[in-house]
């Protein structure tokens, strides 16, 4: 039996494709592992207690796969990050260390940190006044986190369910990618009825199992890490710094200029594969096809030389934002098509999409092709990208009644690329 689970777990090492899901974990839980009821009345050969864990488990797998992990963890503060109030008890009588219980909650914030390492963005949101919060993240010996740690620290006395928008706003990003972690009944349930979108981790007053209700539904598990996950935090601190510039600039032009933002359009390298596949996944704004790949499907294109597999790198004064985009693109008779084009929200307008775009028409007019195609399909999230092809020369061939829209450039009068960015575009050892 053990031979033949190891020979199942060697064949998904040897297949990307496959995925096996190893029933041993799901047994050690405990239960009965049979029921002989249910194998004899309904054909089922496993307890249902394993059977609910094996659902469950398939179920994550699959929202990973998919590329649904969450991309934000929202904390509260008393009686989750620590033991007690901090505005009753003050910093000395707080404790994630010294006692049975605070060590209990210093645990909860050794997995909350690894989870912020893995490309997870991190917050606070705590009734309490900011001060005291500040001084106990900065220099209480309990802490396992720090200030440093967290994007961003709403303590106030706002409700909860507004810092948590005021957050998303900030970040760029959907609520629906966030997970909000609280030991009060009447936080969570004011976060669930307003944003009921927002996944909702109860904990309670046993800070013992804190650690297992983060974790038991999956929210953050990912096949592969990147090295852009492991800089997120970092580059988030760095969109800070950017917004600081452009509140003190002038105008729009003057800030871009000062950003001195540098985009680069190459190939596909073999390290960014997983990179490119995640952002496939994960992208929803700018994502024009919705079309999501796995890491085989990234590789199946590189392989193709009819295929173009393009990695959008941007940087700009405050540092490197790493591979922010992705292009795909293949000949389709005399012309190219492109199949889709992605970029991450963290880069938005800042003429990195109007370079890449000019770049790829650039390179088709040089190449040879007659024109370039490309596809718009509509979602809930991409709708503002609908007029993104127009507004570079493109055509409107024609338009689905689902609202899907098909787009050619006749490869006349080629957009500039902006002003204030330099482009670095190198096509060699691809198709065209």
């Amino acid at each position: 039996w053990r031979e033949f689970n190891i020979g199942l777990l060697r064949l998904a090492a040897a297949h990307p494709r496959l995925h096996v899901v190893d029933l041993e974990p799901l047994i050690a839980e405990g239960g009965p592992v049979r029921d002989p009821r249910l194998a004899a009345y309904a054909k089922v050969h496993l307890g249902d207690e394993v059977l609910a864990r094996y659902a469950r488990h398939a179920g994550h797998l699959l929202r990973t796969l998919r590329g649904r992990a969450k991309k934000v963890l929202v904390v509260d503060l008393d009686n989750t990050l620590w033991d007690g109030i901090l505005g009753d008890d003050g910093p000395d009588r707080i404790a994630a260390a010294t006692t049975y219980r605070g060590e209990a909650f210093g645990r909860f914030q050794k997995v909350v940190k690894q989870i912020g390492s893995q490309g997870v963005l991190l917050a606070v949101c705590s009734k309490n006044d900011r001060e005291p919060v500040l001084d106990v993240l900065r220099d209480h010996p309990d802490m396992t986190l720090r200030e440093a740690d967290f994007v961003r620290i709403s303590a106030d006395w706002e409700p909860k369910d507004g810092n948590i928008r005021a957050l998303a706003d900030r970040l760029n990003l959907g609520t629906d990618s966030f997970v909000f972690a609280d030991d009060s009944p009447f936080e969570r349930g004011l976060v669930a009825s307003t944003l009921p979108e927002v996944a909702v981790i109860g904990l309670d007053e046993e800070p013992a199992v804190h650690i297992d209700r983060l974790l038991a539904d999956g929210w953050f598990d990912v096949r592969e890490l990147t090295t852009e996950d492991r800089g997120r935090a970092v580059q988030y601190r760095q969109e800070a710094e950017r917004q600081d510039l452009q509140q003190t600039a002038g105008s729009m032009e003057e800030y871009l200029s000062a950003l001195d933002v540098r985009v680069e359009v190459a190939p596909v390298r073999d390290h960014e594969v997983a990179r490119v596949a995640q952002i496939t996944l994960r992208t929803n704004q700018f994502n024009l096809t919705t079309r999501r790949l796995q890491v085989p499907d990234v590789r199946e294109r590189l392989d193709s030389p009819d295929h173009l597999v393009l990695a959008v790198r941007s940087r700009d004064r405050f540092g490197d934002n790493g591979v922010v985009g992705a292009l795909f693109a293949y000949r389709e008779d005399e012309a190219l098509r492109i199949d889709n084009m992605l970029l991450s929200c963290r880069v938005f307008a800042r003429g990195v999409e109007q370079a890449t775009i000019a770049a790829l028409l650039e390179h088709a007019a040089d190449s040879g092709a007659a024109e370039v195609r490309a596809s718009y399909r509509p979602t809930a999230k991409n709708h503002k990208m609908r007029d993104f092809y127009p507004s570079l020369g493109f055509e409107q061939a024609a338009e689905a009644a689902d609202g899907a829209v098909e787009f050619r450039h006749p490869l006349t009068g080629l957009p500039e690329v902006p002003g204030h960015v330099t482009l670095d575009a190198d096509f060699r050892d691809t198709a065209g």
